[in-house]
C-alpha cells in the first residue's frame, strides 16, 4: 500500500454515491439491509431523495422500495429528537453552572 491517504466520506454522503451507482434491484436491496442496520445521524432527506430517484430509474416499486423510505424517516425522528434532547442537557449544565456561580457571588459578598 502506498503512502497516499484516501479521502473517507461520512456514510451519508457514500451511501448516496453508491444508491445512484447502484446496477439493479439486487444491488438496491443489498444497499436496504446496509441502510437499515446502520444508525444514521444525518443526510437522512438527501439519501431518501438518491433512493427514490434511483428506484424510479430501475422500475422499482417507490411504495415499497424494500422499506428505505420509511425506515430512513424514522432514523431522522430519533436523530432529531436526539439532537433536541443533547441541546437541552448543555442548556440544563449551563444554567447549573450559573446558579452555582450566582450563589457563591452571593456568599461572597
Amino acid at each position: 500500500m502506498s503512502g497516499e491517504t484516501k479521502k473517507r466520506f461520512p456514510f451519508h454522503e457514500s451511501i448516496v454515491g453508491a444508491i445512484r451507482h447502484a446496477f439493479n434491484a439486487n444491488e438496491m436491496e443489498c444497499l436496504s439491509l446496509l441502510i437499515k442496520k446502520t444508525k444514521i445521524p444525518r443526510g437522512h432527506d438527501e439519501i431518501i431523495a438518491a433512493w427514490n430517484q434511483r428506484a424510479r430509474d430501475l422500475l422499482l416499486p417507490i411504495d415499497n422500495a424494500f422499506g428505505v423510505p420509511v425506515d430512513l424517516q424514522d432514523q431522522k425522528k430519533e436523530a432529531e429528537a436526539e439532537e433536541l434532547a443533547k441541546s437541552q442537557a448543555e442548556r440544563d449544565a449551563v444554567e447549573r453552572q450559573l446558579n452555582r456561580d450566582r450563589s457563591f457571588a452571593a456568599g461572597s459578598l
